[in-house]
């Protein structure tokens, strides 16, 4: 059995000859008996690696220099086979992060996409994977709205953006990635596309389509085209009008009137919320889409509307309208229905007038294009703003989407 490396062995007291042993000869055998026990006893503890390579090979711990030298291999591998690997794999026998396949245009849409943003906002797309080149046009509604249906000949408002079906990224073209449309659902001012699609939709609805488009140079890829139909009445919470104020009545064709029956003339601007909206809140140099109505105080006659469900709304300039209006209307919100008592200093100057005034929406210089004959009240360019719509750069409708115009 093998001794303990505590153990001590004895000494013998005289040498061979009988003879007392010198002290030289007992340190030559105490050192012979030292070697003795370092052959036959445990090493001294060693390091982790060299522990680790002998679990791995299921023996009794390395020594000395075959010890490093196997700890020094265990090391090279660990850090060179991950390289290696990485390598030979980029060469072209194997990727593990290779470009993700292009997907069919006509997937189903929660295979390929998502968009977000509220109606009305600008959205986000982000796809799964970027599409295959369309070979037609493929129709989603995401949000089907609560507001009327729209049929052929009806006013309409849409708030537009395209994204590329290769990256995502937006493509419509303006500051804000979006572009509204102001006219009624027909094919010469829609494009027989888009014109297709909103007829039978819901105010409020959100609908995406997926298309061709060609570039200069021919090349075909997808184009996403995220469509929100938006409310062309107030839509929000309704309010109690406040005493003294103009009656407001709407009648199912959209149309609005104002009775000042009975009321005294005003002599200072004074406001009343009959519907709150929940958008964004109106500035003092905003361009606002909105429906109004005017009528003269002293006998109630009509000035001018844009109320109706065939009538195209209107536009304000805030900078450019009446000085009451744009005292009032700074800080209402989108979706809000407002009416108004104008003294005659704070109207036209000649008569008080009473105004209901419904905010649609909220629109830049680059946003808005009118793609309809603009309704009666627009016969004078004053605070209107036209813009005439322009594809983005390098790129052409195979199917058109949206109208151009020369």
């Amino acid at each position: 059995m093998t001794p303990h490396a505590d153990e001590t062995t004895p000494l013998p007291p005289a040498g061979q000859d009988g003879k007392p042993l010198t002290r030289r000869q007992l340190r030559e055998l105490e050192r012979e008996h030292e070697h003795t026990r370092s052959d036959v006893s445990e090493p001294p503890a060693i390091t982790g690696a060299q522990r680790a390579i002998g679990a791995a090979l299921g023996r009794p711990r390395p020594r000395g220099r075959i010890a490093v030298a196997l700890a020094a291999v265990v090391i090279a591998a660990i850090v060179l086979v991950p390289v290696v690997v990485s390598r030979f794999s980029h060469g072209g026998v194997t990727t593990a992060a290779s470009a993700p396949a292009a997907l069919a245009a006509d997937a189903p849409i929660d295979e390929v996409l998502e968009v977000a943003g509220r109606v009305g906002s600008v959205p986000v797309v982000s796809l799964i994977s970027p599409l295959a080149p369309a070979t037609g046009v493929t129709t989603d509604t995401l949000i089907t709205g609560q507001g009327r249906t729209l049929v052929t000949g009806d006013a309409v408002l849409l708030s537009v953006s395209t994204f590329s079906g290769t990256s995502g990224a937006n493509t419509t073209g303006t500051s804000s990635g979006v572009r509204l449309y102001r006219g009624t659902v027909d094919a010469a001012g829609l494009g027989e596309v888009l014109a297709d699609t909103v007829t039978g939709a819901s105010e409020g609805s959100r609908l995406v389509l997926r298309a061709p488009v060609s570039a200069d140079d021919g090349t075909v890829t997808t184009e996403i085209t995220v469509v929100d139909v938006l409310p062309t009445t107030a839509s929000g919470e309704e309010q109690t009008a406040a005493d003294g104020m103009p009656t407001v009545a709407a009648a199912d064709d959209g149309t609005v009137s104002l009775s000042v029956a009975g009321l005294e003339a005003p002599t200072r601007v004074a406001a009343s919320v009959l519907v709150t909206g929940t958008g964004r809140q109106i500035d003092s140099g905003d361009v606002i889409i909105a429906r109004y109505a005017s009528v003269n105080w002293s006998d109630g006659s009509e000035r001018a509307s844009s109320y109706g469900d065939t009538v195209v709304p209107g536009t304000i300039n805030m900078s450019n309208t009446l000085s009451g209006i744009a005292q009032r209307l700074v800080d209402a919100t989108v979706g809000s229905r407002i009416v108004l008592a104008l003294p005659a200093d704070q109207a036209t100057g000649e008569d008080a007038m009473a105004v209901v005034i419904d905010i649609l929406a909220v629109t830049a210089a680059d946003e808005l294009t009118d793609t309809s004959t603009p309704s009666q009240e627009d016969t004078d360019d004053s605070g209107i703003v036209r813009v005439t719509p322009s594809p983005a750069t390098g790129a052409k409708p195979a199917a058109s989407t949206r109208k151009e115009q020369s």
